[in-house]
């Protein structure tokens, strides 16, 4: 029976026709030389850094931006979804632990910057635009010339796992990610995210094959010349529609100097293979209002509602309000909603109004040293893209949950500590706490040692976590670093114990300006047998 789900034929295919379409479209006519920009990180979440500039600001899918502290760089991002005025970024690499409110250094394409003010030109007024250059300037020293109008990253993966009685997984894999902009006379923009993979098993019962691709964006954005008016259709996500994500369907947005609207109507997507489905229909809007430009304090409030059906049928109805304040004194960000409960859900008890998925986060710098964070989290489901899994990303999810207090030391350029306690939520009455202590950027290598304990306990769970890790830099363009840890559960109803231990190492190399290369190894050994993975990945930024 031959397979009706997307595969990388129909990804090729569908890139052909985007990269054909865009080919046609008028050229703007000129190439522009790329400028260092700067912003701040707004909040975190996992592996996730949220960053207060977007595509409205040089931005673009694919881009690769650099978290900067006391002039150096501590992190690498990757601008994986862009909206007008914000990314999320997946974590690269990093040396300490980022935080909000972090500045962050990325290279914008002046032809594609659609903002007349921005936190640069605030900088500017106060003459530290010099001095930031001078620090986080081109890794090269010189700005590199490139098309402004097409931008992305061409990435080829390996992924093989052995383990213990289920046998071995080979699965190569290829993404393509473009963003294009200005076309029709610079009043048109196309985005592009497909990731096709290939999976072998091979077990004592035989083999298997599967082999599918998902599209995460397939988009096109037709607008006014300033941006301030925007038509996108296709498969899309905004970070403004709280918990909507990814959809296939029409957005529409106008964005004044402080204040923004917009709506959209569309599909989910099948959640597994990510085809199109028309299960799952939902509609919504939001409002925002932001701080004026080139003010001190930066903030954002937005707020709105969506209504989804499945089936034809209700699924839900709720509203949403979230926000984001940066400032020297404190930094926080929250988001908030409210499900109206109707029909068959009244039906069977559930109050008219309920409050659901709250998440807040709150910072504040005593110091230039020490800093105070809380927060508090109930979201029931967080999509998570994670490219690897271990036990320690393992107990982090699956305990996240609660209210949260801690701080952070940084005793010197070198030497940072941290602590942290979380009461869980609901009837269990949980309680976790975590302690942690990182050397970096110590010796001209720039050698990153970490170590972290945390220990979770409940009426009828208790487990430990250990663990650590030494990294350096080669040279200017490499990273290699060792880690390891060991975790430790117990039943402590059924007296069941249950022990898993691992180490692996990573390493990251640029090849040039625009050729990236990266490995990994690890190996687990647990109650269930050992199992050993093997990344191998190669990619190209375009």
């Amino acid at each position: 029976m031959r397979d009706r789900h997307p595969s990388l034929s129909f990804a090729a295919q569908l890139a052909a026709s985007v990269l054909f379409a865009w080919a046609a479209l008028p050229s703007p006519g000129f190439a522009a030389e790329p400028a260092w920009r700067t912003s701040r990180v707004s909040y975190l979440a996992g592996r996730s850094a949220y960053v207060e500039a977007g595509q409205a600001d040089g931005i673009a899918i694919g881009d690769t931006l650099f978290v900067v502290r006391d002039g150096t760089r501590i992190a690498a991002l990757r601008a994986a979804f862009v909206s007008n005025h914000r990314a999320s970024c997946d974590t690269l690499w990093t040396r300490t632990a980022i935080a909000v409110g972090d500045a962050v250094s990325y290279q914008a394409d002046v032809a594609g910057l659609r903002a007349a003010v921005d936190s640069t030109a605030a900088l500017a007024a106060r003459g530290e635009v010099a001095r930031r250059d001078a620090v986080v300037g081109s890794p090269t020293g010189t700005a590199t010339r490139r098309d402004a109008r097409m931008r992305g990253r061409l990435g080829a993966r390996w992924l093989g796992v052995e383990s213990d009685g289920a046998g071995r997984t080979s699965q190569p894999a290829l993404e393509l990610r473009l963003d294009a902009r200005d076309g029709l006379g610079g009043h048109a923009d196309v985005s592009l995210d497909v990731r096709g993979r290939r999976t072998m098993r091979t077990t004592d019962a035989g083999q298997s094959l599967e082999q599918y691709s998902r599209i995460y964006r397939a988009a096109v954005t037709l607008r006014d010349e300033g941006a301030r008016r925007r038509l996108t259709f296709g498969r899309q996500s905004s970070p403004t529609l709280a918990s909507v994500s990814v959809f296939d369907g029409a957005l529409a947005e106008w964005s004044g100097s402080r204040h923004a609207i917009g709506g959209f109507a569309g599909t989910q997507p099948d959640p597994q293979r990510y085809r199109f489905s028309s299960e799952v229909f939902e509609a919504g809007g939001y409002a925002e209002v932001h701080q004026a430009p080139l003010a001190a304090n930066r903030w954002s409030l937005a707020a709105g509602g969506v209504s989804s059906r499945h089936g034809g049928e209700l699924d839900r109805d709720f509203a949403f309000a979230q926000g984001w304040w940066f400032a020297r004194a404190m930094s926080a960000s929250f988001a908030q909603e409210l499900d109206l409960n109707h029909g068959w859900k009244r039906d069977a008890g559930e109050p008219a109004l309920s409050w659901t998925s709250t998440f807040a986060t709150v910072r504040v710098p005593v110091n230039t040293r020490v800093a105070l964070m809380s927060g508090y989290d109930n979201r029931r489901n967080v999509r998570l893209w994670r490219d690897q899994e271990t036990p320690e990303t393992e107990f982090d999810d699956r305990y996240r949950q609660g209210a949260w207090a801690g701080g952070s030391v940084d005793w010197n350029e070198f030497l940072a500590t941290g602590a942290e306690f979380r009461g869980g939520t609901g009837p269990d009455e949980s309680q976790t706490w975590s302690v942690n202590a990182e050397l970096h950027r110590a010796t001209r290598w720039h050698v990153l040692m970490r170590g972290r304990w945390s220990r979770y306990a409940s009426p009828v769970t208790a487990s430990a976590l250990w663990t650590g890790g030494v990294g350096f830099d080669p040279d200017a363009r490499s990273h290699v670093e060792l880690s390891g840890g060991l975790r430790s559960t117990r039943d402590l109803v059924a007296g069941f114990e249950d022990s898993e231990s691992w180490y692996g190492v990573d390493m990251d190399v640029a090849l040039g300006q625009r050729w990236y290369a990266s490995g990994s190894f690890e190996w687990l050994t647990g109650l269930a047998g050992s199992s050993r993975q093997v990344q191998a990945g190669l990619s190209v930024r375009l």
